[in-house]
């Protein structure tokens, strides 16, 4: 995508971009997969299926750029993760799974 550019710099303008998006149905997409291409090449594109967003569709973000920007994502949720280990701020393993049966539980 940006060869010339820093990584951080792509993730950041990643961001910006898919804010700005045009929404569409899940149905339309479907039916009009060459329209929905060429209106991504100008500006992203969500998709939505039964009024909530499930995919966004970005032009010029190619496959590699994507997996870096999963991977620069991956390595900051791994960074808080240790950092709040280091302050003592989680739960861990047992406590978390407490939680998560109590807040199953209570939906029910």
């Amino acid at each position: 995508m940006l060869d010339n550019v820093p990584l951080v710099a792509t993730i950041a303008i990643m961001a910006t971009e898919t804010k700005q998006t045009t929404m569409v149905t899940a149905k339309d997409a479907k039916n009009r997969f060459g329209e929905l291409l060429d209106r991504a090449q100008r500006a992203p594109i969500t998709i939505g299926k039964r009024g909530r967003p499930v995919a966004v569709v970005l032009a010029g973000v190619d496959y590699e750029d994507f997996k870096r920007f999963q991977e620069m994502e991956d390595r900051i949720w791994g960074e808080r993760a240790l950092k709040a280990e280091r302050e003592g701020k989680w739960l861990g393993p047992k406590k978390s799974q407490e939680f998560l049966k109590r807040m199953l539980n209570a939906g029910t």
